[in-house]
């Protein structure tokens, strides 16, 4: 992480995530969003992404060298997808000489649920929990929770096994109820289908459950909060969260460890 500079102007914010099959990008001015663009393009990021950036760009009259800051969603979720994500915002840091900023794209997720769910009503305690499907029994997940106190991680990114983490859910809930702070509601969102049934047959808490996508909106929301407080990355040390290495990886890392040639055969 590195420090704004006090004279550091930023007034336009492009914001990017890659992390899921949904493209999402986006042009802020502070809290104000005057341009936005999604897209399906599941395995076509790297062809689709900078395309889309430069058609936004072109409608909302700007140019590249009129961006003050990049955002973009650090992961987790797709290995390919998030790696192309912070790639292309590290290349437009670089090249425009630009801070660069990462979020976590599953408290967008979270952010824009919130959004979604509370309105204008802020009374009381909510956990927002988003899911991104990771394949064999496990998501991408974490706790966020909005209150009287703000906003705040309960508990951090990673990828679970969600039968078994609903459990630590549980004993996380003895530990609030202790306190007199659980939650009012519990808002379960993301790539939640997979999940459904097991999320409904959880015995800690009532709980809702919503179909939700990271949007660049919810990205640049949370850029903002960093920029406020004079945040920004290195753009050389800037990496994607992967939470775990990818399948590909792990099996190269377990060829070398035998020692057999990582790019030939055994």
């Amino acid at each position: 992480m590195t420090t704004l500079h006090q004279k550091t102007a930023i007034k336009t914010l492009l914001a990017i995530d890659t992390s899921t099959s949904v493209l999402t990008v986006a042009l802020a001015d502070g809290e104000r969003i005057f341009a936005e663009r999604r897209s399906e393009t599941e395995r076509n990021h790297s062809i689709k992404l900078l395309p889309e950036i430069n058609s936004m760009l072109k409608e909302a009259g700007l140019s590249p060298s009129a961006l003050d800051a990049v955002a973009v969603g650090t992961g987790p979720g797709s290995y390919t997808g998030v790696r192309i994500g912070v790639t292309v915002a590290k290349t437009f840091a670089w090249s425009l000489g630009i801070p660069v900023i990462g979020v976590s794209g599953l408290e967008a997720l979270a952010l824009g649920d919130a959004h979604t769910v509370e309105g204008d009503s802020k009374a009381g305690i909510t956990w927002y929990i988003p899911l991104l499907d990771a394949r064999r029994k496990q998501a991408y997940c974490a706790v966020y929770e909005s209150g009287p106190a703000g906003w705040t991680a309960i508990v951090q990114d990673g990828i679970r096994v969600v039968e078994d983490w609903l459990g630590e859910l549980d004993a996380l809930l003895d530990d609030r109820r202790a306190t007199g702070s659980v939650p009012e509601k519990i808002v379960f969102g993301g790539e939640t289908a997979g999940f459904r049934e097991t999320i409904q047959g959880w015995s800690g808490h009532s709980s809702a459950i919503r179909e939700s996508e990271v949007g660049a909106a919810w990205i640049a929301e949370l850029a903002w909060r960093r920029i406020r407080r004079g945040e920004a990355d290195d753009m050389h040390a800037l990496v994607p969260n992967y939470t775990q290495l990818a399948e590909a990886e792990v099996k190269l890392l377990q060829k070398e460890k035998r020692g057999g040639d990582p790019l030939g055969a055994d």
